[in-house]
């Protein structure tokens, strides 16, 4: 089967290896769109996260399911299906309490074990989410990301008349404005960005949108999407006395941030990792029942093959790409 392996950074090669063996507790899955993550972006120009070299990446996917082990039974070939694919320990304070999100050793397939950018996955069982069966695979393979967004929803707690700022339209700004607007209620919240082509995005989803704030531009709620210095110290000036700024970006690099703002202006900082399992359940049946539509997000899709062109592209400084899908083949 073809795979897209991680070998260094800025060094992504598509090779072929066997299909995985399927455990008697495992099931088989034929990948049919796979997507790529900003932390593969993180993992393939810094090295970050990443614990095996060479190793399979991705996280984000969407298949049929055509084999079972002789110990699963809530599965069976031809299921449409996600997955959870985070690695916990399951024995630390966060993993006991319910918290797997906050695992002291969290990984995810595509890290610690191999992932999705083949053609072919085996995930225990317990980690596998059955779909409806006339689901859109394409849509699908958003299920990962779209609980990201659930979460940072159910983190913030936006009340219904809050002024909201996402700052980064990126996948997971443009997606938590979907779902503070079509679950939450919210009226279209802001989206702050520089990219021409992703705030054009935004604006296609009904979003209002800017390339720069005025000095009296103040918000109740501001989601920081971004990770850069200048992300946060603009969530920080422009927040409201009293506000909320949910943090939910991975930084690359350590700067020194003014906490003495924070302070004076009695703001709350919410940090936002991951999801948990009821949160792609959720997304799932959001994506079924058509509540939310990710596809405008979806700006390319790519063999395995153009693996190196896929990540090149998400890595260019126009950014014109937004979510990048690879597309296996024979799919119907």
């Amino acid at each position: 089967m073809k795979t897209a392996r991680y070998y260094g950074i800025e060094d992504i090669r598509c090779e072929e290896l066997p299909i995985p063996n399927c455990g008697e507790k495992d099931v088989l899955i034929k990948v049919a769109y796979a997507g790529i993550c900003g932390s593969d972006l993180h993992i393939y120009k810094k090295g970050m996260f990443i614990q095996n070299i060479p190793e399979t990446m991705g996280h984000e996917f969407s298949g049929t399911v055509v084999k079972t082990g002789s110990k699963v039974h809530s599965l069976q070939a031809g299921d449409r299906v996600t997955a959870n694919p985070m690695v916990t320990c399951g024995n630390c304070i966060a993993c006991q309490t319910g918290h797997r999100g906050s695992c002291e050793t969290l990984g995810f397939i595509g890290e610690v074990r191999p992932g999705c950018f083949a053609e072919y996955i085996a995930l225990p069982q317990e980690d596998v989410i059955k779909a409806p069966p006339d689901i859109d695979l394409k849509k699908l393979a958003l299920a990962e990301p779209l609980a990201v967004a659930l979460n940072i929803c159910r983190q913030a707690k936006p009340a219904p008349t809050d002024k909201v700022l996402i700052v980064g339209p990126g996948p997971i700004g443009l997606l938590t404005a979907l779902a503070l607007k079509n679950v939450c209620g919210l009226e279209n919240p802001t989206i702050l960005g520089r990219s021409p082509a992703r705030l054009s995005i935004a604006k296609a989803l009904g979003m209002k949108t800017t390339t720069q704030l005025g000095d009296d531009s103040y918000f109740d709620l501001i989601i920081e999407a971004a990770g850069n210095e200048t992300a946060l110290s603009t969530a920080v000036a422009h927040a409201l006395p009293g506000g909320k700024i949910c943090v939910v970006s991975i930084f690359e690099d350590d700067f020194i941030f003014d906490i003495n703002t924070i302070v004076a202006k009695q703001l709350s900082i919410i940090g936002c990792n991951v999801y948990e399992t009821r949160h792609i359940q959720e997304s799932t049946k959001l994506l079924a029942d058509g509540i939310i539509d990710p596809s405008p997000l979806v700006t390319d899709t790519y063999d395995l093959a153009d693996c190196r062109e896929a990540f090149a592209a998400l890595c260019s400084k126009d950014k014109k790409a937004c979510k990048i899908l690879f597309q296996m083949e024979d799919i119907k």
